[in-house]
């Protein structure tokens, strides 16, 4: 009996499971809600009513992306601005590349979020389970040539670090903490810092760049007009703010009310392009978003390492080696969202 139509068949039934919404939104605003609740776990939001953890609510888990996928069609379907297109397709767009192996993005705590919404032994034996999940991902990723960086390593290393020294870590996490904790002691990252490095990375960033630039340049040609724009500032270095965050630089600077405008954890919610567009920078901004948007394309693209990344922004800017740190791993974390300002600076 041949196996391979069965297969398939099967194959076929689980994504068109997988396209069909779970529940109907009437607006963007509650197709917008239910990825806030999802994604709690990824980005706890200060006003959030989420105190459960629901097997969905479990980060790259196939739950997870079956849920995401079906809010994403919905909004498809639906009348939007340009803007919110732009970031729905966008986002679609990113399904096809290979974050789900990194189940646990390095620059969030994503266990100590889950702890914080865990009431019961059942939902402390997901957590266990998705500790194992992240393991098996790595795992997986390993076999296709994809590999955490070093600075991502470092910080997932720390997370795990911190769960087992708590006292209030709960005991049934110890064993899958512990076997987390050994194998990434084992682990060797990968090379490059930038997503260069990863299979399919130079077409993720260029996705990427499309996106938050709202044009379709490639990385030379971002480089020509960030150079002709240097070129025509002033040479003097600006006195600028470097603060350490839990979000993207760009979303601590643009997050000046409560309005939720966008769907994505990773941009805090808020149309990143739309903001930047709409804000006047001060000349210390303007050198701030030239500096990110040259190193970012030298990290992700040139394939800099960590310290010719800290050696431009501090040619650039008047920073400190901590500050230069900082604005290196916010670009290693963000790739690509100092474009947002591009419209602005480089057109």
């Amino acid at each position: 009996m041949k196996k391979t139509p069965i297969i398939s068949l099967l194959f076929c039934l689980l994504l068109t499971s997988c396209s069909k919404p779970t529940d109907i939104f009437s607006s963007y605003e509650e197709a917008q809600s239910a990825l806030i609740s999802l994604n709690t776990a990824l980005s706890a939001q200060p006003n959030s009513q989420v105190t459960q953890l629901s097997n969905e609510q479990l980060p790259f888990t196939d739950a997870y992306l079956e849920r995401r996928h079906a809010i994403y069609q919905q909004l498809m379907q639906m009348q939007l601005s340009a803007e919110q297109t732009n970031q729905v397709n966008y986002l679609v767009i990113a399904e096809r590349f290979p974050e789900r192996y990194f189940a646990w993005p390095a620059q969030t705590n994503v266990l100590a979020n889950m702890l914080t919404m865990a009431k019961n032994d059942a939902q402390y034996k997901n957590i266990e389970q998705w500790l194992r999940f992240v393991e098996s991902q790595l795992e997986a990723a390993e076999q296709s040539n994809l590999k955490l960086n070093k600075v991502e390593h470092s910080y997932l290393k720390k997370y795990v670090q911190q769960a087992i020294n708590r006292t209030n870590t709960p005991v049934e996490l110890n064993a899958a903490l512990s076997e987390l904790n050994n194998y990434l002691a084992d682990y060797k990252p990968r090379g490059s810092i930038g997503l260069s490095g990863l299979a399919n990375g130079s077409q993720w960033y260029q996705s990427k760049l499309n996106y938050f630039a709202n044009a379709v340049l490639s990385p030379l040609e971002w480089l020509s007009r960030i150079d002709s724009k240097f070129k025509s500032m002033q040479s003097q270095k600006q006195q600028t703010t470097v603060e350490a965050s839990n979000a993207s630089q760009l979303t601590t600077l643009l997050l000046t009310d409560s309005k939720i405008a966008g769907l994505d954890w990773l941009t805090g919610y808020t149309l990143l392009p739309l903001r930047a567009n709409a804000s006047q920078l001060e000349p210390a901004d303007e050198l701030l978003y030239m500096a990110m948007m040259e190193t970012d394309l030298g990290v992700h693209y040139h394939a800099w390492t960590l310290s010719q990344a800290r050696l431009n922004l501090l040619k650039r800017l008047n920073i400190s080696e901590e500050e230069a740190t900082l604005l290196v791993e916010d670009i290693l974390f963000y790739p690509g969202q100092a474009f947002s300002f591009a419209p602005q600076l480089l057109n």
